[in-house]
């Protein structure tokens, strides 16, 4: 039999290997990273410092404040403006602030109309600055929290706001509605709450006097009804009469007792004088209980049964007026110490020199990511060179 030899793959991979040391030093391919970065930096350098339009900013600075309980000193000049609560509280309505000041209702009552006027619409040459006229919602929501930066200061709960603008005058107009917006903003939800409050306790103290009006015209009625001021009295006045009659009518027993033991004959005057005395005051007695109670009485232990029901109900509503009425005033006066307002620190000036750190930032971040592909490039091709 007779062997074939296997071919060796040396001159294949010896061939790559000089194919590749030829692509790479090549005079022509190896200026070209460097022709390429070059222009990519020349470009960054042209359109950073000369075609990109100017930005403006401005900026302002303000607090979120409370007023000092009475009774406190102020710690210092600005103590009753400055020196409410903590300074969380000035943070937290910051970070408030910052999500509303970057929603779609705040956009379109302010940048609006800076949009329609056309004052952050893109002009020639510099075509990447601004947004064009044909921009739908979610475009023109992004670019308008691009324009603007609420930042709260940790150590001192400051809020600053910067916006940015293509000129200078509707950078400082942006931020001065903003600080209306946040103004507005402070005041609504504060006040909002604090009515609600209030309007609930008033609401009570209302339902309160509506039920005391009804228990007091019940108890005034029942009492027309029966011709009587107050059952509860007169069932007690006539209870204490019954129990005089019966305190009587013991005195009396005794009495009949001792004259039948000095008289053996009953009938004798003066026995028959107290013994009829005696019928006659347990008839009486009879009486005023049976009209105590009966229903063809006067039946005074259910009438004053009622009564006390509801002279209980004018009570307990009298009561709930009162409770009422201390809450809507408590309710009152805390609606009124939690009442915030915006210390507004430094309001926006009109800025005469432009913004250069987006032209700065914008070249030297072109140039570090022309150096990082450069890199990878460089490393790309050594790698290829070894195999």
């Amino acid at each position: 039999m007779i062997s074939i030899p296997k071919l060796s793959s040396k001159p294949r991979n010896v061939l790559t290997r000089l194919q590749a040391k030829v692509f790479i030093k090549s005079p022509m391919l190896r200026s070209t990273p460097y022709l390429w970065m070059g222009v990519l930096i020349g470009v960054a350098a042209l359109y950073s410092f000369a075609i990109g339009r100017p930005r403006y900013e401005a900026s302002s600075d303000f607090l979120v404040r409370q007023p000092m309980p009475p009774g406190m000193a102020a710690p210092s000049v600005l103590g009753a403006v400055l020196g409410g609560p903590t300074v969380s509280g000035s943070l937290e309505d910051g970070r408030f602030l910052a999500v509303y000041l970057r929603s779609p209702e705040v956009m379109k009552r302010v940048f609006y109309r800076f949009y329609n006027q056309g004052r952050y619409a893109r002009r020639k040459p510099d075509l990447l600055a601004g947004i064009g006229n044909d921009a739908n919602i979610d475009q023109l929501l992004s670019f308008y929290r691009r324009q603007i930066r609420v930042v709260p200061q940790q150590s001192s709960g400051v809020i600053e706001l910067t916006t940015t603008a293509l000129d200078s005058a509707t950078a400082v107009k942006l931020n001065l509605l903003l600080l209306e917006e946040s103004r507005e903003f402070v005041n609504q939800v504060n006040q909002a709450i604090s009515r609600k409050q209030l309007d609930y306790s008033l609401q009570e103290v209302k339902l309160s006097q509506e039920r005391l009006g009804k228990a007091t015209a019940s108890l005034d009625s029942f009492n027309a009804s029966h011709r009587q001021l107050d059952p509860v009295q007169e069932a007690s006045a006539s209870t204490n009469y019954v129990i005089a009659l019966e305190a009587k009518l013991v005195e009396l027993k005794v009495k009949e007792n001792t004259l039948r033991r000095q008289y053996r004959d009953p009938q004798e005057p003066e026995v028959q004088n107290i013994a009829d005395q005696v019928r006659e005051l347990e008839k009486q007695i009879q009486k005023e209980r049976a009209s105590l109670v009966s229903t063809s009485g006067r039946n005074l232990g259910r009438r004053a049964t009622e009564a006390i029901k509801l002279q209980r109900n004018v009570a307990f509503a009298t009561e709930s007026l009162k409770a009422a009425m201390t809450a809507a005033e408590t309710s009152r006066m805390e609606s009124q110490r939690q009442l915030k307002f915006l210390v507004v620190l430094s309001r926006p000036q009109q800025p005469e020199m432009q913004d250069w750190n987006w032209r700065w930032q914008l070249f030297l971040g072109i140039i570090a990511s022309s150096v990082a592909v450069w890199g990878f490039w460089g490393f790309a091709a050594g790698l290829k060179s070894r195999f």
